[in-house]
């Protein structure tokens, strides 16, 4: 009676058949399906056991939160047990497979389709597709029956899509086959798609070029959809070899470490007998300098268990280059084909350049990429140019091995890792700004926003998951950050430690008890506040060193308007141009060797000191922070490693919206520069936002409350995190606070977090912080277990970003006599006349609220993690 087998039937129901019932002509789902049915079961059945303090539902709040997250009880950091938080495995990283699933070739559409659908895999926490996208080409006899399971869908109750690749005959060139991805993918995101959705593919032969185009589809939307390819081929095809499309330059191969064990073909349908495709990941061989220079410090990290070598140069800008050159021809090879891809400040100052000359000037020709810089840029217009392309196609055919250096800021790293991507080249990132560096490589996601028109409609939308092969940072670069730039920074800096608060703690190992491996890299991250002085005193200095960056990004901007060529001293028309740029190229050099003298020579020895520690706490810090979720954990950022979307909804929505304006004010002549705010800026702000929303739902109050806003308040001496200015910007512009907040609104109903749990109209997704930092609610949403994401009404969104619109939120942190040392926070308004007599130095307010910390973490507080 007990003789059975486990299988799976409609919907992925689990069934026990019977032995007498498996025969040769019987057919069963394949193993890794029953699997996963089987892993849901578990899942549900651990949610639905899980014991849960009594719900409130509040008037701003569509879902309820449980005020307890965990009833287990946990041993003290010192303990015998062995919790997920101390074990650190050695892979984590699964292999790729595909199943191949069969097919009647006498079924209808609706039969197919209802296969397609109970049969393909779904992503975690969804029990059903939530949209059916269908891609055919334009002239494939699949085209039909691709119509015809559009109907099909329809006829379920989906919202059905049809889309077309462009037709075989036409001999797309690069370009045109890079258009057609995103104009695909865009389409898509407009249309709906969601993680949850199903992108199915429809070709009649099933061939290499077609799976190649499905596979790179379904890499494009960023927080995933779940890819079918459907095929009539009487030849089955291997979805994890290589796959290249038509043109040849964009490929895509699963066996690559790079991808971490992604494909996105999630299943094949066909006439033949089921199967299950699998190859083990190849080795993780990144550039890992074999001996350390004195002058170079490495900073540990690692994601899904690689080790990811990033190296900071503490010497001499010249010799940074120089090594950086050295290690790049010892681990490609001579005959390499670097393309140095640099955004307008770094073309400005000479960094990419510099780079790009010293490996043409050791035999190492490539190609030279300035293109423009910021968030309206991060789209894939920007950065498919058609040289770009032609020249990375052009090195595979002629059998030279590309190599995408992206040096600059985050958008330029992220954007052209998604380059590297989509060509299979190898990625190389040499960061120019503490983002760069600390936020920006510290993850394998490489993404484009949605943008048209210039107007951010959804950031970080389209993209992948893709690592470099080495980290490479000249730290004397950070000399002529902006002032916007360390803010944004520092903003970022302010939403770890609001989220992670003292993980290294008892009370932290409780709150993240089920990090997996979060031990090796735990950390008291509020130690970022001890260097506020260091912070102040790179504010300074680059403000009295401003005059000389200007002056070097005007002989830079000269230097590009000389030549429209891939190197700006190559193919000169004249002799006399060829003086002319020679000359700007001596200027700037000679300017900035005096700006970084300025730094160590006329700096105060206790000034460079605290700069230094700041700059090495900082990217320290939020290295640490970032690795102790993504080495084992949540390497692809889509369960627990969510957090790090703390404060982006709003920062995301306010973010683009301005950048809209910008442009505005940019046609018509108006001066934006005060109201300029960088990514982390927003979301240092939003860090404010998100405080005042949690203490309006009665979730973080008193002294919970006052630290959580004092980690932004305390660095906005300088008002890197007011509003004013932006509200200025507004007026000037006849923008009213109802179009302001709608505005940002509508760029957060398009967030990339949408479709993680259920939803209501009028609310989104969002996270919020309670009693504490570095304790933030859960959703008692099933879908959304693990994952610190919570559905917040558009009500409180809309009243938080109505008082930051009339400057509400624009204070500065100080504390009382010595004695006290009682914190406050000051309006802007009432600082303006006597600053320095109503606040205390930066380092005393710090050590108040370090103190403040530290007695919230002293409190007894049983059973209450996070996680």
């Amino acid at each position: 009676e007990f003789d059975k087998v486990l299988t799976t039937c409609g919907k992925n129901k689990l069934d026990l058949l019977p032995r007498s019932l498996v025969c040769p002509g019987k057919e069963i789902a394949p193993s890794p399906l029953a699997a996963r049915a089987l892993d849901d079961l578990m899942q549900a059945l651990y949610a639905a056991k899980a014991p849960v303090a009594s719900k409130e539902r509040h008037r701003a709040l569509k879902s309820s939160f449980c005020s307890n997250f965990s009833v287990r009880p946990l041993s003290s950091a010192g303990g015998d047990a062995k919790t997920l938080f101390r074990t650190q495995p050695s892979c984590v990283l699964g292999t790729p497979e595909v199943p191949y699933l069969h097919l009647s070739s006498t079924s209808t559409a609706a039969e197919d389709l209802e296969a397609v659908l109970t049969q393909t895999p779904l992503p975690k926490g969804a029990d059903a597709f939530s949209s059916l996208h269908i891609v055919a080409l334009a002239d494939s006899p699949a085209l039909s029956r691709a119509r015809e399971l559009a109907s099909a869908g329809e006829a379920a109750g989906k919202s059905a899509h049809l889309y077309l690749w462009p037709s075989k005959s036409l001999e797309l060139s690069v370009e045109a086959e890079y258009e057609a991805f995103f104009d695909i993918t865009s389409s898509m995101i407009l249309n709906g798609a969601d993680r949850a959705s199903l992108l199915l593919f429809v070709d009649k032969e099933g061939g290499t070029e077609e799976m190649a185009v499905a596979a790179i589809l379904g890499m494009l939307p960023f927080r995933g959809v779940q890819v079918a390819f459907l095929s009539e081929s009487p030849q089955r095809v291997d979805p994890l070899q290589p796959l290249k499309t038509s043109s040849g330059l964009f490929e895509y191969h699963a066996e690559r470490p790079e991808r971490m064990g992604r494909c996105p073909l999630a299943a094949i349908f066909g006439p033949l007998e089921s199967c299950v495709f699998q190859r083990p990941l190849a080795e993780w061989s990144p550039l890992r300098p074999a001996t350390l220079l004195p002058e170079e410090k490495p900073a540990p990290f690692k994601i899904g268990a690689l080790e990811l070598p990033m190296v900071t140069f503490e010497g001499q800008y010249e010799q940074g280059v120089e090594r950086l050159v050295s290690l790049l021809r010892s681990h490609f090879g001579a005959n390499f084909f670097p393309v140095v891809a640099v955004g307008e400040t770094g073309d400005a100052l000479g960094y990419g350049y510099d780079i790009h000359e010293a490996l043409r000037a050791a035999g190492t020709s490539g190609y030279y990429f300035a293109h423009a810089s910021g968030e309206s840029f991060k789209c894939h217009e920007a950065y498919g140019k058609k040289e770009l392309l032609e020249s990375i196609a052009e090195a595979k055919e002629t059998g030279r091995r590309p190599v995408v250096i992206a040096v600059g800021g985050g958008v330029n790293g992220n954007a052209m890792g998604m380059i590297a991507a989509l060509t299979g080249a190898d990625f190389v990132e040499v960061p120019t700004t503490l983002m760069h560096y600390n936020d920006a490589t510290t993850s394998a996601k490489k993404a484009f926003s949605l943008v048209v028109d210039g107007q951010i409609l959804s950031k970080n939308i389209l993209g992948t998951f893709y690592l470099p092969q080495l980290v490479f940072c000249i730290s004397e670069v950070f000399l002529t950050l902006s002032f916007s730039s360390v803010h944004a920074a520092v903003g970022e800096a302010a939403k770890t430690m609001s989220m992670l608060g003292k993980a290294n703690t008892s009370i932290g190992e409780q709150d993240f008890h089920n990090i997996l491996g979060g031990s090796e890299f735990a950390s008291d991250f509020t130690k970022i506040i001890h260097t506020t002085a260091g912070f102040e005193e790179l504010i300074h200095f680059l403000q009295q060193t401003q005059a000389q960056k200007e002056a070097a990004m005007k002989a830079g901007a000269s230097l590009r308007r000389l030549s429209s060529a891939s190197a700006p001293t190559s193919n000169f028309t004249s002799e006399e141009k060829r003086e002319e740029a020679l000359s700007l190229l001596c200027q700037r050099r000679s300017i900035l060797d005096s700006l970084r003298g300025a730094f160590h020579t006329k700096l105060s020895d206790s000034a460079r000191t605290e700069i230094i520690r700041f700059l090495t706490v900082i990217n320290e810090e939020v290295i640490s922070a970032k690795a102790m979720f993504l080495a084992y954990s949540d390497p692809f950022e889509k369960y627990r490693a969510l957090l790090f979307e703390y404060a982006h909804t709003l920062g995301h929505g306010v973010e683009a919206f301005m950048n809209g304006l910008y442009r505005r004010a940019e046609a018509l002549g108006l001066d934006y520069s005060e109201a300029f705010r960088l990514h982390g800026q927003c979301v240092g702000m939003a860090v404010v936002w998100a405080g005042e929303m949690s203490r309006e739902l009665g979730h973080l109050e008193n002294e919970g409350y006052l630290a959580h806003q004092s980690l932004v308040y305390l660095f906005n001496r300088f008002g890197g995190f007011d509003f004013a200015p932006l509200r200025r910007l507004c007026d000037e512009l006849d923008v009213s606070v109802e179009e302001f907040c709608e505005g940002v609104l509508k760029v957060v109903r398009r967030d990339n977090k949408r479709g993680y749990c259920s939803c209501a109209p009028g609310s989104s997704v969002d996270q919020l912080v309670r009693q504490r930092p570095g304790c933030l609610l859960r959703s008692s949403d099933p879908s959304a277990e693990l994952r610190y994401l919570v559905e917040v009404g558009e009500d409180a969104q809309r009243r938080v970003l109505e008082r930051a619109f009339e400057g509400e939120f624009d204070k500065v942190l100080t504390s009382g006599p010595e004695l006290q040392q009682q914190l406050m926070l000051l309006p802007r308004s009432a600082l303006q006349d006597d600053f320095n007599s109503k606040c205390q130095a930066s380092t005393a307010v710090a050590e108040a609220l370090d103190s403040l910390l530290g007695k919230l973490y002293s409190k007894t507080e049983p059973h209450q993690s996070s996680s």
